[in-house]
């Protein structure tokens, strides 16, 4: 035990320094060895005027984690022998087709959970028909406009988007990248396609399906899609962008929950990896968690441990860091960053959520898998 309080202490003290050098607005970190949370500390503020402590139950938006969330609830089906990963995805919505019709008729629920579907990464459409996404591109009074131009969308085009179906209808005007299954490109907007299906399948919200199959189970009682909910709550946090700490608007944006607008604690999401660092089978068969971390796909961007080994599963990212495999998945957007990372073979899972942009995500991450790991 005094071992291990050695390591937190100098947890602490890295964290403590690096608050210091590097914001005045605040983070959240947990940390699951075996099956405990053995560590769950705010650093920093949540709010600013009026000042507002972090801690480890303050909710946050966690972006891209929410893809995890999608892809276990679709790995859930699966369990019930409801969907098979190598179906088509048109076997569930006959109405999903890309501008060649006979290469997305090919594309399955394992090609969209892996980003191997042959779908670009630009299309913009899941995020820009975010409610308050005029407040986002409000910099200058052509910003919008530009954003649209970028991604070749129009405002009707966002406008005429009301359901999950209308994104996957939306699709028919993508042109594919490459070959279904040949390549791989991280398309965040298609992981609204997943949750349309579960959708058709089950017959309700996937936000339903996921309280009552994953939070509600796993004891995450303060993680939700409900932005509405987060923003009354008076532990939840603002978000601040840039040294003049220029709060930004809230991440918000129902249709695409499943992309990146989920909203939970440093806290909830230790429970989430205490779960699949132990297989304990309480939401999902052991065989298929490891299913999610196995490596589909080696990625096509760069490398975040200088390794050669990065790979994309089932909503996680594989590689190597000091000689031991890692399994994460990042978000970020604005001034949000989070990040969950597991090192299987030591029984150890790692929380970083801050309400501001940079990099500190993965250094704190980084200096815990150091002392962890023995460097």
């Amino acid at each position: 035990m005094t071992h291990l309080n050695e390591k937190l202490g100098q947890i602490t003290d890295y964290i403590n320094k690096m608050v210091t050098e590097h914001t005045s607005v605040g983070l959240s970190v947990a940390i699951v060895k075996d099956d405990d949370i053995i560590y769950s500390k705010g650093f920093g503020l949540s709010r600013l005027q009026p000042n507002r402590l972090i801690d480890g139950d303050t909710m946050m938006s966690i972006q891209s984690i929410s893809k995890n969330f999608a892809a276990l609830s679709i790995m859930q089906l699966v369990e019930e022998g409801r969907i098979s990963l190598d179906e088509p995805i048109v076997e569930h919505l006959p109405y999903f087709c890309t501008m060649d019709k006979e290469q997305s008729d090919l594309i399955t629920i394992r090609h969209i959970l892996s980003h191997t579907s042959g779908f670009p990464s630009d299309l913009g459409i899941a995020n820009m028909i975010a409610p308050n996404v005029k407040e986002i591109f409000s910099d200058t009074p052509t910003e919008f406009q530009e954003a649209l131009d970028e991604y070749k969308l129009t405002e009707e085009e966002i406008n005429r988007i009301k359901s999950r179906e209308d994104v996957t209808r939306w699709f028919e005007k993508v042109e594919l990248a490459y070959p279904v299954g040949m390549g791989w490109d991280y398309c965040t907007d298609a992981y609204v396609i997943l949750a349309d299906l579960i959708e058709k399948v089950t017959g309700e919200s996937w936000e339903d399906f996921l309280a009552e199959k994953i939070l509600i189970p796993l004891d995450m009682n303060r993680t939700t899609a409900d932005a509405i909910a987060v923003q009354k709550d008076e532990n939840s946090a603002s978000y601040y962008l840039g040294d003049d700490q220029v709060e930004t608007p809230f991440p918000i944006n129902a249709i695409s929950a499943p992309i990146g607008y989920l909203y939970s604690t440093a806290n909830d999401l230790a429970r989430y990896l205490r779960f699949h660092l132990n297989k304990d089978q309480k939401v999902l068969r052991a065989e298929l968690v490891g299913e999610m971390q196995r490596p589909v796909h080696q990625v096509s961007e760069e490398w975040r441990f200088g390794s050669e080994e990065r790979s994309y599963g089932l909503a996680w990212f594989t590689d190597t860091y000091k000689g031991v495999k890692v399994v994460e998945h990042g978000g970020g957007q604005m001034a949000v960053r989070s990040l969950m990372t597991m090192v299987p073979e030591l029984g150890l899972g790692v929380v970083v959520l801050l309400n501001f942009d940079g990099s500190l995500h993965h250094e704190i991450c980084d200096k815990v898998l150091d002392v962890f790991i023995g460097e």
